[in-house]
């Protein structure tokens, strides 16, 4: 049975690691960053952060962070390591910013065609939400067009969308699912997600061979057993 964790997080503002409005000083820097560190050994569901929260700075948080570990942010090869770090979330997080509806806005008519669509093999990194660690692997998306069909490379960017946000495998799977059912109207839609993951590949049990097996079949493909198993076969060939 799996389990939602409901407490509140803190939300911190200025993403890009710019110097948010009304941060005038290093003192307020100070005051703002203790702020934050007094915050954090608190339980979250006891109060809501802090209003001064929203001025610390994305980079004064990561820096904090390499303190926390051991290192020393101000060495010559981590000068610049908070600033990356900002950066690459516009990529690695960027599907937060998009929208199912505008990547399979164009569609184009089926024609006589009614058999399936596959796209199999399509490489995705993903971020674990649990331990904010990567998971990768390849996805099998296919289709039962009922009027309408789309380009594959919209199948990759809807997979894309989805796998740039913090996520568990199995929720990845069934949105990439639900919203290619929701949008195009197929007659069915099958999902199927291979991934290894470095939550378990580098800490914890430490098993580097594992692969983890994910699936969401619906219409036909849920409900005729010949459909299944065609899609099954050829996704595994």
């Amino acid at each position: 049975m799996s389990t939602t964790n409901c407490s509140r997080r803190p939300t911190i503002s200025a993403a890009n690691g710019s110097t948010p409005a009304g941060l005038n000083g290093s003192s307020q820097t100070h005051s703002a960053l203790q702020t934050f560190r007094g915050f954090a050994h608190q339980r979250s569901e006891i109060a809501p952060p802090p209003a001064d929260l929203a001025l610390v700075n994305s980079e004064e948080l990561i820096e904090e962070i390499l303190r926390r570990l051991g290192e020393d942010p101000a060495r010559e090869g981590l000068q610049q390591t908070p600033a990356r770090i900002v950066r690459s979330w516009k990529e690695i997080y960027g599907g937060y910013k998009q929208r199912a509806e505008e990547i399979l806005v164009t569609q184009f008519c089926a024609g006589q065609y009614d058999e399936m669509v596959l796209l199999r093999d399509v490489e995705f990194y993903s971020t674990c939400e649990h331990h904010m660690l990567p998971f990768y692997g390849k996805a099998h998306i296919a289709y039962l067009p009922k009027n309408k069909i789309v380009g594959l490379s919209k199948l990759a960017r809807l997979l894309d969308m989805h796998a740039r946000r913090l996520q568990v495998q199995e929720r990845l799977t069934q949105a990439v699912a639900t919203d290619l059912q929701r949008i195009l109207q197929p007659r069915g839609v099958a999902v199927m997600i291979e991934g290894k993951h470095q939550c378990m590949c580098c800490r914890g049990v430490r098993k580097k061979e594992g692969t983890m097996v994910t699936s969401c079949l619906l219409g036909a493909f849920k409900e005729n057993v010949a459909t299944r198993s065609e899609f099954l076969a050829l996704a595994k060939e």
